[in-house]
Order: C-alpha cells, then structure tokens, then sequence
C-alpha cells in the first residue's frame, strides 16, 4: 500500500501527517503549503502545486531522496520550494 509522511518542518520536525491514498486538497486537514520534508514509505507519489493536482509537480518515491532510502528531509531534496504542497496521489 502506498504511504507517506509529510512533515512541518526540515529534517522531519514539527507536526506530521500521514497520507495512504490520493488527497486533492490539503486544506480540509489544515496541511495546505505546510509540508518542508517527507518521507516515503512505500510507492511513488505525485506531489501538486495546487489544489485538484494542479500547478507544478514532483515526483519522489520510495527509493529516492539523497540518500536512496525514500526520505527527504528539506523540499531541496524533491526540487520544490518549502510550504508548496496542496495536494498528492500516488502515482
């Protein structure tokens, strides 16, 4: 099943939030531009600019991030800009 974690924070701080199937809007949840690291657990997953998967898109996955490992602890590390995720699925 694919899972990710999403973080407040670089290097996995702060709150975090814990997504298993697509979410095309991050604001019910209060998670709308928060997320600054992650961490794949399993899968791929496609992340959106935007609300309704829109606007630019990264793609990180379970054995990507700088180390191969599926974590990513500063949005660098996904080429994206801090607090820009408003909605993901896997992919």
């Amino acid at each position: 099943m694919a899972k990710i974690i999403l973080f407040e924070d670089v290097n996995f701080g702060g709150s975090a939030l814990v997504v298993t199937v697509a979410d095309p809007d991050l604001v019910p949840q209060g998670w709308n531009d928060k997320t600054s690291s992650l961490i794949v657990i399993d899968g791929q997953w496609t992340l959106y600019e935007d609300i309704n998967y829109g606007g630019k898109t990264w793609t990180v996955s379970s054995v990507g991030g700088p180390t191969g490992d599926g974590t990513y602890p500063d949005y660098s590390d996904w080429g994206g800009t801090n607090d820009s995720i408003s909605s993901l699925k896997p992919s």
